[in-house]
């Protein structure tokens, strides 16, 4: 057996997931009525191994850096190469420029391109922005988010770079959305560095024309005691707005869009009571205004309540650290990956229905691959569907209105002693 079957072996079955937990509904619209079969798992898709070197600017995303701002991350083999962005709202035409800075890093015997990242900005929300990188084609455009709702999200966790990944990602780049949350598991790399350069250039069309908004799971901790620190690959690649919130890691930030406060979490960084993590987490939540931004989303990898069979109470921990600042604060709905099924829940509470929540908890599975696309059509009501991959084809499987807490009048108006004490 070569090496790279053996490296190979090492990289998980790559599936297409979201698990979707805490959620506030006024109906449910569909039900899992009969045993749902999985397709077979698709194969790795290859790449050449050694491929040529690049002068031309790839691997290029867009991220959200703070209020009007975008950051655009590109990587290139030509040292000389400048960090600098150029943009405008016409093709060819650019009327500004911005200077970011650069970095690389090396993984045993791996010798990563320079990494290139830029702040631009400000920018005009919901409006078509052309640019280029390194002052060279080609030319990429994103848009950027809207100021206020409606806003529409693409929702996909542990991608890596099977055949079911280009299938999601077609059917993604079909959706109408003007985000992409990523609960963790982006490459699948597991210490193949190679393999994150290869699914940048997987991603880049969509990652080029949309913010991805991204965190951790444990397929980016890639540590080997004693020899490679945790997160370099994932910390040096996809830089997410963690200085612009206030956090000291890019393993957990926060950010705002239309009226929506998102918060990314790490679950595979300390999250204990004592911890940086949890102290930036109190302090983040107890600064959410809730007249400006209604939703309150949170996402991290490691589902907390989950009833497949694979990875059960490995969420346990953190959860019981931190569900109750997410109960006293209010979050609407959480997000999370890491179990190859998808699933859906009603909002829960320390294991037991809340006051202002349902009686059961766990309101539909399905063992599929695919996306969720999530709409918030305005500060009391979401729109949430789940579409699987099956035949090629994005069959909507599951979908459900959902109510914001706001509405429902479960907001604890009175920010008093106890909740002080909590947050």
């Amino acid at each position: 057996m070569s090496m790279e079957q053996q490296q190979q072996q090492l990289i998980s079955i790559i599936t297409l997931l979201v698990v979707l937990l805490l959620l506030i509904s006024s109906t449910v619209t569909t039900a899992n009525e009969e045993e749902y079969v999985r397709p077979p798992p698709r194969k790795t898709l290859h790449f050449p191994w050694n491929p040529k070197p690049s002068s031309n600017p790839n691997q290029v995303h867009v991220s959200l850096a703070g209020e009007r701002h975008m950051r655009v991350s590109w990587v290139i083999d030509d040292n000389s190469s400048p960090s600098i962005v150029e943009y405008g709202t016409s093709p060819g035409t650019y009327e500004a420029t911005a200077v970011g800075d650069s970095t690389s890093y090396s993984f045993l015997f791996y010798k990563s391109g320079k990494i290139h990242h830029a702040v631009i900005g400000p920018l005009e929300h919901d409006t078509v922005y052309y640019y280029r990188c390194g002052g060279q084609d080609p030319e990429f455009q994103f848009k950027t988010p809207p100021s206020q709702f409606p806003v529409s999200f693409a929702v996909a966790g542990d991608l890596g770079q099977s055949g079911w990944t280009k299938t999601t990602l077609d059917h993604i780049d079909k959706c109408n959305y003007d985000m992409l949350l990523l609960p963790g598991d982006l490459a699948y790399a597991d210490f193949i560095q190679r393999r994150w350069d290869t699914f940048g250039e997987l991603v880049q069309p969509l990652a080029s024309a949309r913010p991805w908004m991204v965190t951790q799971g444990n397929h980016e901790k890639e540590h080997i005691p004693m020899l490679t620190d945790e997160f370099v690959s994932y910390n040096s690649r996809w830089k997410m707005p963690y200085e612009e919130s206030g956090s000291g890691s890019n393993l957990y930030y926060s950010f705002d869009v239309a009226g929506a406060h998102i918060i990314m979490l790490g679950s595979y960084t300390d999250y204990d009571e004592y911890s940086d993590q949890y102290s930036w987490l109190k302090a983040d939540l107890s600064k959410v205004n809730r007249t400006k931004t209604p939703w309150l989303l949170v996402l991290f990898h490691v589902p907390w309540y989950n009833s497949n069979e694979a990875h059960q109470c490995e969420g346990d921990g953190m959860m019981e650290v931190m569900e109750p600042l997410f109960h006293t604060a209010r979050v609407d709905m959480v997000l999370s990956g890491h179990v190859h099924a998808y699933e859906r829940s009603m909002r829960v509470n320390n294991g037991r229905p809340d006051p202002c929540g349902a009686p059961a908890w766990s309101v539909f599975r399905e063992a599929s691959f695919g996306h969720g696309e999530l709409k918030i059509v305005n500060e009391s009501h979401a729109y949430w569907s789940w579409h699987r991959n099956d035949d090629d084809e994005p069959v909507k499987s599951d979908h459900v209105w959902i109510n914001s807490l706001k509405s429902e009048g479960c907001l604890v108006q009175d920010k008093g002693p106890e909740l002080r004490k909590i947050l």
